[in-house]
């Protein structure tokens, strides 16, 4: 009888998470359909992430003209500075680089650490990102025309958040935001 309780309340937890991610992704949705701008998007995006998701923190940055560096442009949550910590580069070169960020960005996928307590990528950034909260982040590429101009950064308060279940709707919310950037960079050249 333990053990079925157990189970039913593991349900019961997955399925609490599955509606919030679900949450994100109909705000979201929302958002992409009402707005013309795209640093409204943005705002909304990570907002949304840390209302209706309750992530702990929420991100989102743009790559530069030589696709080598990320800049923040729009953040929801517990951050304290923890972006001023990180050098959000591509870059051979910089020692401090965030591995996440760079393979994200180079492979166009999404990059899980279900675990920054122990996942050997994290290192650098562990103290700072357990001292406010962080757990678990994904990192989801946002795409232009099979470019990666930006990137999405959610952080979870619980290790291992992110599954299957959670990422397959996580990548459908980046392709839709991908798909916005483009409807408003494509509706921004014709009014040109």
């Amino acid at each position: 009888i333990a053990r079925d309780i157990t189970l039913q309340k593991e349900h019961e937890e997955r399925i609490t998470r599955l509606n919030r991610v679900y949450a994100v992704l109909s705000g979201i949705n929302t958002t992409i359909v009402r707005t013309q701008d795209r640093q409204e998007l943005f705002d909304d995006t990570c907002r949304i992430a840390v209302e209706l998701g309750k992530f702990r923190f929420a991100w989102i940055g743009l790559l530069d003209a030589n696709g080598l560096n990320v800049t923040p442009v729009a953040r929801a949550g517990v951050d304290d500075g923890y972006l001023d910590n990180i050098q959000l580069t591509t870059r051979d070169d910089a020692p401090d680089r965030c591995e996440m960020v760079t393979r994200a960005l180079r492979e166009k996928t999404a990059v899980v650490c279900n675990d920054i307590a122990a996942d050997p990528q994290m290192v650098r950034w562990r103290e700072e990102a357990l001292r406010r909260g962080y757990r678990s982040v994904v990192v989801l590429p946002l795409q232009l025309e099979d470019k990666v101009t930006g990137l999405l950064l959610l952080y979870a308060s619980e290790a291992g958040f992110f599954d299957t279940e959670e990422m397959r709707l996580l990548t459908e919310i980046a392709g839709d935001i991908s798909f916005a950037l483009d409807h408003l960079e494509k509706e921004g050249r014709l009014d040109y």
